[in-house]
């Protein structure tokens, strides 16, 4: 039904007919008219909705792992993670760190160890990408294999490692038993290889960033696997560069293992996981705190009291092979980048030559 105004309007400007026909043409053209305002006013709400769905989508993928990565582990929810914790009971905790807390649990009847990332800031969303684009790239048998993940809190899940870090092994946490100058030598060649396969990876090579004791774990039989990828990077060729290497613009990682060229130039090569890993050459024989240890065994060198700095808790182990192993880490973390040994030749030949003698001292 037309209302007064409308009504007046149409009899202003057309003759009513007796049959009220031209009252019920523009009756209707008015309801076609509202139809037609209503509808694109649910187009622009549609428009709007689609605009707002797009800017959340984009905000939710940059904290969140790439998809094309998914397949190759599993997602779990949060409730799973609660069950298969016991709701994160403190019994189940097996460490804490500035990177968050890690948990044993029992997901789908398989013992695992959960990682929480801690969510302040971004840079919690930042780890957790990376460590989960890392290891959904790349397999190696000395690399940590991770199980799944779960974005909504940032968990990640991985295999469950009964006999801890190295660094608890080095240090006997819990009374556990000392590592034989036999495993640690096949431990440093397992990383030597391990870290070949990284800086080695295509189409661009990846550095750990973070080598420590810490984050090298050990399986029920002692075999070592590297862990805890959050500050790892992917290598770049430039025109202006002799080697491939990351600039970032905020210097992470453990202090002791860090290469000091990184210090000054904010620049990330292979030869950084180098200088880490002769640091770790130096612990592994020594047992000696990190701070510090490349000047105690290098005086030590010029003095020829190496055979004073030998970890006695290792065994016996033959004073030459242990003064290889320090000589080797001391060219290793040499305080200038260019001369530290290659990985892959150099450095994987002495070890290999070193697991020889130590197997052969096993088997007689």
């Amino acid at each position: 039904m037309l209302n007064d105004k409308s009504y007046w309007f149409w009899k202003a400007h057309f003759p009513l007919k007796r049959d009220g026909t031209n009252i019920a043409r523009f009756a209707l053209q008015l309801e076609l008219s509202k139809a037609q305002n209503r509808i694109e006013q649910l187009v622009s709400e549609r428009d709007n909705a689609i605009k707002e769905v797009q800017e959340l989508r984009k905000l939710t993928d940059q904290q969140r792992p790439s998809s094309q990565f998914i397949g190759y582990f599993s997602e779990f929810s949060y409730l799973e993670l609660q069950d298969a914790t016991n709701n994160f009971d403190e019994s189940f905790k097996l460490g804490e760190g500035g990177f968050g807390i890690v948990y044993k649990g029992i997901l789908h009847k398989t013992t695992v160890a959960i990682k929480m990332l801690k969510d302040e800031s971004s840079q919690g969303i930042n780890e957790f990408n990376q460590e989960v684009e890392t290891l959904g790239k790349v397999r190696h048998p000395n690399l940590v294999t991770l199980i799944g993940a779960c974005a909504e809190v940032r968990a990640l899940i991985y295999e469950y490692f009964p006999n801890g870090s190295l660094e608890d092994r080095l240090k006997c946490k819990n009374n556990m038993s000392p590592l034989s100058w036999q495993d640690r030598v096949r431990i440093s060649f397992e990383i030597c290889c391990a870290l070949s396969f990284l800086h080695s990876s295509k189409p661009h090579g990846i550095v750990h960033g973070d080598l420590k004791p810490d984050n090298i774990l050990l399986d029920s039989n002692n075999v070592s696997k590297i862990s805890d990828f959050g500050l790892c990077r992917q290598l770049n060729w430039t025109d202006s560069a002799s080697i491939p290497y990351h600039l970032t613009d905020c210097l992470k990682g453990t202090l002791a293992y860090m290469d000091p060229e990184y210090l000054s130039t904010a620049k990330i090569t292979a030869q950084y996981d180098v200088y880490s890993f002769g640091i770790m050459l130096l612990r592994l024989t020594t047992c000696k705190d990190p701070q510090g240890i490349r000047n105690l065994v290098e005086e030590a060198q010029k003095k020829g009291t190496l055979n004073t700095l030998v970890d006695p808790s290792a065994g016996s182990w033959p004073l030459k092979e242990a003064k290889k192993m320090m000589s080797l880490g001391l060219r290793c973390s040499d305080l200038i980048r260019k001369n530290r040994p290659d990985l892959s030749t150099k450095v994987w030949k002495e070890l290999m030559s070193m697991v020889e003698v130590a197997s052969a001292s096993l088997s007689s």
